[in-house]
């Protein structure tokens, strides 16, 4: 069956096998820490502030807030994969072995974008399923559910990528988290429900991905939402598919790859 296939596409399947072999090797860094912080999210903000914050919107605040810390770690685990492991392989010059492959350039970007996902989606259902079990959580909708994770997962891969390309030194990789991506998620509604915010605040959430990525996760959770579903996964179709054709065309002009 293999010898059937033409060569890129045996290639494509190798370099998919290593990128997830890179972070099952090391899960005890790459995938657990994420399921006890998480895990402590919930102890601490659910059954401590939860007690205090008795019902937003309805729902108890604990399972309010239990899509958005999986969505957290789905973030972090799909940024740092594919940043951490982009600009290592830029830094050791081991992409240059990738380069010299017969992938097409669409190929290499779609199995590092795979490989990156898996840990992002073994990771997120993990850690909901850690939550679910607390909660005893009946899921509304598993459908809807696992299409947001897959385009949370893959946006922020392909973010991960960009920034992986881009930085010149490992504090870059940080920066943008610390300075962006964390912003972000407190400000997207991930610890409250954004019909709880003064104007123009409310308005400026509009503007934050990560509020579409918690509205839809949100509503596969516990089956609320904030803002129509349909435009919700149209616009993290959208961007998803930008930052995707983006990071194929600075592979193309090699962006910082060809030294």
């Amino acid at each position: 069956m293999l010898n059937s296939l033409p060569i890129s596409w045996i290639s494509f399947g190798a370099l998919l096998r290593r990128e997830i072999a890179r972070f099952m090797i090391i899960n005890r860094q790459t995938i657990f820490p994420q399921i006890i912080t998480t895990t402590l999210y919930i102890l601490i903000f659910g059954f401590s502030l939860g007690s205090q914050i008795k019902h937003i919107q309805g729902f108890p605040y604990i399972e309010f807030i239990l899509p958005g810390l999986v969505l957290m770690s789905v973030i972090t685990s799909s940024y740092n994969n594919a940043s951490t492991f982009l600009f290592s392989a830029r830094y050791d010059y081991s992409i240059q072995d990738v380069l010299l492959t017969p992938l097409s350039y669409f190929q290499m970007i779609v199995a590092f974008t795979l490989g990156s996902m898996i840990r992002g989606l073994i990771v997120g259902l993990l850690v909901l399923s850690t939550g679910v079990f607390l909660l005893k959580l009946k899921i509304f909708s598993i459908g809807i559910v696992f299409l947001f994770l897959i385009l949370t997962s893959q946006i922020f891969v392909s973010f991960g990528l960009l920034i992986g390309l881009w930085a010149d030194q490992w504090d870059d990789l940080w920066t943008f988290i610390s300075y962006v991506v964390t912003p972000l998620i407190f400000l997207g509604g991930t610890f409250y429900s954004i019909q709880m915010l003064p104007y123009p605040w409310k308005w400026i959430s509009l503007f934050n991905p990560i509020f579409y990525m918690v509205n839809g996760f949100r509503y596969g959770i516990i089956g609320f939402h904030e803002f129509p579903i349909g435009l919700s996964l149209f616009i993290l179709f959208v961007l998803g598919s930008a930052l995707f054709t983006l990071t194929v065309y600075l592979f193309k002009i090699g962006y910082k790859l060809k030294t």
